[in-house]
């Protein structure tokens, strides 16, 4: 009986482990600095602010448009471990392809924001891009 307990433990962490390593919505897993303005059958509209030394979890995200309303510095940090520090500047703005999973940081001195317009068919496509690939 207790080995059976630890086997059933041992999957249960492992799925949990997998869980957070593919990331999640980041609205859901930091409600406190990503916000929905808007969201329709197209797009999600949200808006991210980070306080000095507050850190996202790990999130990913779909491909879509970005504007820095709040500009500072921020470290991302990926899945595989990959850093790189995001200088971001007040009006900036730009495409990016999905995003892997991540953590964001702000390491700076000042409370930077952003716009994402999230583009819902860009997920879908990429999503049956891969499959097709896979066959």
């Amino acid at each position: 009986m207790r080995n059976i307990l630890l086997a059933a433990a041992a999957v249960g962490l492992l799925l949990l482990c997998a869980t957070f390593a593919q990331g999640q919505d980041a609205v859901k897993v930091a409600p406190s600095h990503y916000k929905v303005r808007t969201e329709n059958a197209h797009v999600r509209v949200i808006e991210n602010t980070l306080a000095p030394g507050e850190r996202d979890p790990m999130h990913t995200h779909p491909a879509g448009w970005f504007y820095v309303t709040r500009p500072g510095t921020m470290k991302v940090v990926h899945a595989d471990g990959k850093t790189t520090l995001w200088e971001a500047k007040e009006g900036e703005a730009g495409w990016m392809e999905a995003e892997g999973p991540h953590t964001s940081e702000n390491v700076g001195k000042t409370t930077v924001g952003f716009i994402l317009v999230e583009v819902k068919s860009a997920a879908k496509s990429a999503k049956a891009l891969k499959r097709k690939e896979r066959k």
